[in-house]
């Protein structure tokens, strides 16, 4: 049962309705239920894994917190929990990567069981926080237990963080028509994204990629482009719906994009997409390096670090680590070429808003170009296969295949095609609300009752008429 499922659509409302209707004693033992139901139908044998995580790292927070002042029992707690749900990550997701990378060879057939990856991350930070004296250990194991396993995050994030997360599911949460309605809006978006966007584009990215050998390097720029917004939009959505769902519950999970395809700089950018995992790499990962603080050589070898292990995050393979590298590589650039961008800024007409508006629409063009750059190594099936990528592309352009290739051919055809740059220009028209107000939903949701109804139905007639087109499964999952 995935979000943009049939099985999902009946079982969401019915969760919330009794939420609101059980007695508050009860309520988080239902959600705790429910969310366990939920992953189980994902795979329910993997479910023990779920709990058995939950189990170690709710007893080492009792633990630190009872042992406060013992410093060796604290860290030998701390070791034993990270090192643990380390382990269990490293050993289902990187076992057979690492016999592969060292010549051995493994025979044992491993499935990734999905979601690991978020909340294992979410438990080990919980450890951490409580090691730190950032939270205080949890001492009810269904509220801390429900942290862990909480339905729409529990697949794909947000990762949640003790500090922030843990003490909502000790509030009330009543119905409240508004928060409810802003809640389900974001989900509709969500959909819209996913179903809408990602899906088509994920027709011409499929069809270009799995055939790069035969294109052309105009058609490889476009499908890179396409396999930019494609993982966007897939992400993204998954993230939106997750906080439209617990939002409508009462919780509030993080923000996981803020329009990151406005960005300035490859920093900037980085500080508006997957936001979740980057602010856990830099507060778990980054800072104990030593972050910035032992000067640039150090600052820039930690950078690099930290964008490596995101890079072998995502895939156990060599081309995520590379994409790691080379993002990292590239914001290091940047930092270093800052002084020198600063100076020929100053000698620039600055105080011409025409120029300010071009060197703006220049520095996110510049930043959207150095992330598809990267973007290639995190797509493409091999190492030789982005190398090959990133040579046509550079070397074998072909600028008259721009004339020659026709957009219709690439898989879509004309309506899909069609659809497809009317629900970009939607998304682009979204993005730039939200960017200028904070809150694109709150805006929409204000007009009046004819522009909001106009908006649903057509968000909803567009999802409608996508839903049979494919890619049902979200990009996120398989990491």
């Amino acid at each position: 049962m995935i979000f943009n499922s049939i099985a999902f659509v009946m079982f969401f409302p019915i969760v919330t309705l009794a939420y609101f209707k059980i007695p508050l004693k009860y309520k988080n033992i239902w959600l705790l239920i429910v969310s366990y139901f939920y992953y189980m139908c994902q795979e329910p044998a993997y479910a023990l894994l779920l709990l058995g995580s939950t189990i170690v790292t709710y007893a080492a927070g009792l633990l630190i917190e009872k042992f406060r002042d013992n410093s060796f029992i604290k860290k030998a707690t701390v070791f034993f929990s990270v090192t643990a749900n380390l382990g269990l990550l490293f050993f289902f997701k990187y076992f057979n990567f690492m016999c592969e990378t060292i010549g051995l060879k493994s025979n044992l057939s491993i499935i990734l069981p999905v979601g690991i990856s978020f909340y294992c991350f979410q438990v080990i930070g919980y450890t951490i926080d409580v090691y730190r004296g950032d939270a205080k250990a949890e001492k009810s194991f269904i509220d801390y237990a429900l942290f862990v396993s909480f339905f729409p995050q529990l697949l794909a994030g947000p990762i949640g963080r003790a500090p922030k997360l843990m003490h909502q599911f000790k509030e009330v949460h009543e119905f409240d028509y508004y928060r409810v309605r802003h809640g389900l809006f974001r989900m509709l978006w969500g959909y819209f994204m996913k179903l809408v966007i990602s899906t088509r584009l994920a027709i011409l990215v499929d069809l270009i990629y799995g055939n790069y050998a035969d294109c052309t390097g105009y058609q490889l720029v476009l499908a890179t482009f396409a396999y930019a917004f494609q993982i966007y939009c897939d992400f993204a959505s998954y993230s939106i719906i997750a906080i439209g769902a617990a939002e409508v519950l009462g919780i509030s999970l993080q923000e996981n994009f803020q329009q990151p395809f406005f960005a300035t700089s490859c920093r900037d950018l980085w500080r508006r997409w997957h936001i979740s995992l980057n602010s856990w790499f830099t507060s778990y990962l980054y800072f104990p390096l030593g972050g910035s603080r032992a000067g640039k050589i150090r600052k820039y070898i930690n950078t690099l670090i930290v964008f490596a292990c995101s890079g072998l995050w995502h895939g156990a393979a060599w081309t995520y680590v590379i994409w790691g590298v080379m993002s990292g590589s590239f914001q290091v650039i940047g930092e270093i070429l800052l002084p020198v961008r600063k100076k020929i800024f100053a000698l620039m007409p600055s105080e011409n808003k025409v120029f300010l508006k071009f060197h703006h629409a220049y520095q996110i063009a510049a930043t959207f170009l150095i992330f598809c750059a990267a973007l290639v190594f995190f797509k493409a099936s091999s190492i030789e296969a982005a190398i090959t990528i990133s040579e046509k592309i550079l070397f074998a352009f072909e600028p008259v295949s721009i004339l020659t290739t026709s957009f219709f051919s690439l898989g879509l055809g004309s309506l899909n095609f069609m659809i497809l740059i009317f629900s970009l220009l939607i998304l682009l028209a979204y993005d730039i609300l939200n960017e200028k107000t904070g809150d694109a939903p709150a805006v929409i949701l204000s007009k009046n009752i004819p522009v909001r109804w106009a908006v649903y139905y057509l968000l909803t007639i567009m999802i409608l008429l996508s839903a049979n087109i494919g890619a049902a499964q979200f990009i996120y999952f398989k990491f």
